[in-house]
C-alpha cells in the first residue's frame, strides 16, 4: 500500500486531526530512512551531515502529490462558490483546508522535535546551522523592538512570497516551505527542552505567533495553488478573472496574518 493513499480525502476532511497523525508517521519514516543514508559532504575542509536535509526531502516527496490533490479540490470548490452572491464565505470555503495544513505542520514539528532529541546532535546539522544563523540575526537587533519587528516581518514576507510562487508554479509548492520550517522549529524545540516531556510545553509556547505566521504561509500557498489549478483547468475568462481576484484576496489575508504573527512575536 502506498503511504500517501492510506488516508482518503473524505476521511481527512471529516477529521482534520488525522493529518496530524499522518504527518508524525510520515516524518518518522523519513527520518529513519535518512538515518540509513547518513551522507556527509566536505565544504571548505569542514564536514557537514546532510541527514537532516534528506529527512525534509523524504517528507516532501510523498506529501507533494497528496497536497496537490487537496489544492485541486479547493480550486473546484472555488469554482462552485465563486459565482454565488455571498460576501462572508472565507472560512466556509477554506477553513477545513487551513485546519488540515495546520495539523500537518504540527505533526511534522512534533516528529522532528522528538527525533532531534533522540538522535545524535549532528544529525540535524543543517537545521542547527540555520537556527544559529537566525540567532545571529536576532542578536544583532539592538536598535529596539521596532527594528526587530521590521526584520522579522521582512523575513516572513519573503517566505510568504516564496510560498505563493512555489505553489503557483508547482501546485503544492508551499509544502517545501512548511516542511522546512517545521523541521527547523522542531529541532529548535528539542534544543530548548531539557527532557522529552518538555517538548509539548515548548510547542505551546510558540503557538501565539506560530499559528498566524504558519497560517499566512498556508494561505499564500493556497492562493498560488488555486491560481495554478485554475490556469490548468482552462476556465472561462469570467471565472478565471474572479478566481484571480479571490486569490489576491486570500494573499492579502495571508499578509495580514504575517503582520499579526510578527507583532505578537515582538510585542507580546
Amino acid at each position: 500500500m502506498v503511504f500517501e493513499s492510506i488516508l482518503t480525502f473524505e476521511e481527512v476532511e471529516r477529521k482534520p486531526w488525522l493529518m496530524f497523525v499522518w504527518a508524525v508517521v510520515l516524518a518518522s519514516i523519513a527520518i529513519l530512512i535518512s538515518a540509513q543514508i547518513a551522507y556527509r559532504v566536505s565544504i571548505a575542509g569542514q564536514w557537514f551531515n546532510l541527514s537532516g536535509l534528506f529527512s525534509v526531502l523524504f517528507v516532501i516527496i510523498p506529501s507533494a502529490y497528496y497536497l496537490t490533490m487537496f489544492i485541486k479540490r479547493e480550486e473546484s470548490l472555488e469554482e462552485a462558490w465563486i459565482l454565488r452572491p455571498q460576501t462572508s464565505r472565507f472560512w466556509q470555503e477554506h477553513g477545513n483546508y487551513i485546519m488540515i495544513m495546520l495539523f500537518y505542520f504540527a505533526g511534522l514539528t512534533l516528529a522532528f522535535s522528538v527525533w532531534a532529541y533522540a538522535l545524535p546532535g549532528d544529525f540535524f546539522e543543517v537545521q542547527s546551522s540555520k537556527i544559529s544563523q537566525i540567532h545571529g540575526v536576532s542578536g544583532a537587533l539592538t536598535q529596539g523592538e521596532f527594528s526587530s519587528f521590521a526584520r522579522i516581518l521582512s523575513n516572513n514576507l519573503q517566505v510568504t512570497v516564496f510560498a505563493f510562487l512555489f505553489s503557483l508554479f508547482f501546485g503544492a509548492g508551499a509544502v517545501f516551505i512548511i516542511a522546512w520550517n517545521a523541521s527547523i522549529l522542531g529541532v529548535y524545540i528539542s534544543q530548548l527542552s531539557r527532557h522529552v516531556l518538555e517538548i509539548p510545553w515548548w510547542g505551546l509556547f510558540f503557538l501565539p505567533h506560530g499559528i498566524p505566521e504558519i497560517g499566512g504561509y498556508i494561505l499564500a500557498g493556497l492562493a498560488g495553488g488555486i491560481l495554478s489549478a485554475a490556469f490548468l483547468r482552462k476556465n472561462s475568462g469570467k471565472v478565471l478573472r474572479l478566481i484571480v481576484l479571490d486569490s489576491v484576496r486570500i494573499l492579502l489575508v495571508a499578509v495580514a496574518m504575517i503582520f499579526l504573527g510578527a507583532a505578537i512575536e515582538v510585542y507580546m
